[in-house]
């Protein structure tokens, strides 16, 4: 897994994330900090998105800055292999979870370095509270169920704020919210992906 994420590095349709400015790296597939609690990537340490996304997430950076001096964005997962996917794939086929992790028979948006999970840090370097941790599979993630939970109690109005400030860096740059992971955005519509790019085995 390793050497074949590293030699994306040399592919010039992609782009290292650490270049761009706001933006910091916390690949939790290569930690045990996942659903999986379990390394996915090895030692491999570094994010890519296809160009097309990354100047995509370049903007989002640059609006989050913009409307909140110090903030950056912390990147989760970015682009995942199709080979990374089968695993995440195993380990849920069968279960509640299935429904979280795209089949790789057809491919995940991340498989073609089109998608990105992230969050929000402040001017302290704190990850924002955005009332579940990133990988939480529950209804409370989830953002459309956001008005019923907010009128519940169960998710409060700072948890909802934390969240819109990153969606509101992420849908002005492009990107598209997934409707049941606030840490997750598409750079453009599956179809979209499949048609006019190359997935990453």
């Amino acid at each position: 897994m390793t050497s074949q994420l590293e030699t994306i590095g040399t592919n010039s349709s992609f782009v290292n994330l650490n270049s761009i400015e706001g933006v910091k790296i916390d690949l939790r597939y290569a930690t045990t900090q996942n659903f999986m609690s379990r390394n996915v990537y090895g030692d491999f340490r570094t994010a890519f998105l296809h160009r097309d996304a990354a100047s995509m997430l370049a903007r989002a950076a640059q609006s989050l800055r913009r409307d909140h001096l110090g903030f950056s964005l912390l990147i989760f997962d970015a682009l995942r292999p199709r080979s990374a996917q089968r695993i995440l794939w195993d380990y849920v086929k069968g279960t509640d979870q299935e429904r979280y992790v795209a089949n790789p028979d057809r491919g995940s948006v991340h498989n073609y370095g089109c998608a990105v999970d992230l969050t929000v840090m402040n001017r302290e370097g704190k990850e924002l509270d955005m009332g579940t941790g990133f990988d939480v599979f529950l209804p409370l993630s989830q953002p459309q169920l956001e008005a019923q939970f907010l009128a519940s109690g169960e998710l409060k109005a700072e948890h909802h704020q934390n969240r819109l400030i990153l969606r509101s860096a992420m849908v002005e740059a492009g990107f598209r919210q997934l409707s049941h992971e606030w840490w997750h955005y598409d750079a453009f519509s599956g179809d979209e992906v499949r048609k006019r790019y190359q997935i990453v085995e």
